[in-house]
């Protein structure tokens, strides 16, 4: 037995028995098992808030992505409304545009038969005007006592043809 004491390897097998009989005494198994399974509750715990966190992130993630979305579709919305008010301006500006042109048009066809009128007017007056000029001029250079004579004798005739 001196040789078993005297190898050191013996020692080490020895320091184990006690170790383990130590161990198993102060009911080491259990601690490690509760030690063990307290870390597999915390792995278990962070597990699991992980997952409520993830679940959160999706659902901002999705709320978000709605938002993205719905402001997208109401930016689309407003733009397609201001083309439409545009449009709408712009067929509405046209229209004035056209009532101007027609009124204007209208005015200036108004204005030149006024002023057409008016020419054809001054004219006629110039013309009964000289007719007139002409007229006395021939008769005061044709007509003498004896044809005046004449004239009014005819003028009476034709006033009493016309009485009866």
């Amino acid at each position: 037995m001196s040789s078993f004491f005297s190898d050191p390897s013996s020692w080490v097998l020895v320091a184990f028995i006690i170790f383990v009989i130590i161990a198993l005494v102060i009911k080491a198994p259990s601690m490690i098992a509760k030690l063990l399974d307290g870390e597999i509750d915390k792995i278990k715990s962070e597990l699991d808030n992980a997952r409520k966190l993830k679940e959160e992130a999706n659902s901002l993630l999705a709320d978000y992505e709605r938002k993205v979305q719905s402001a997208d579709e109401e930016a689309k919305a407003i733009i397609d409304q201001a083309k439409e008010i545009a449009k709408n301006l712009e067929e509405e500006s046209k229209l004035k545009a056209e009532e101007f042109i027609k009124r204007a048009e209208q005015q200036a066809i108004e204005k030149i038969s006024r002023a057409e009128k008016m020419a054809i007017s001054k004219v006629n007056d110039e013309i009964v005007n000289n007719s007139v000029n002409i007229a006395e001029k021939i008769i005061l250079e044709n007509i003498n006592d004896q044809s005046a004579d004449k004239l009014v004798k005819q003028s009476i005739d034709q006033i009493s043809k016309l009485k009866v």
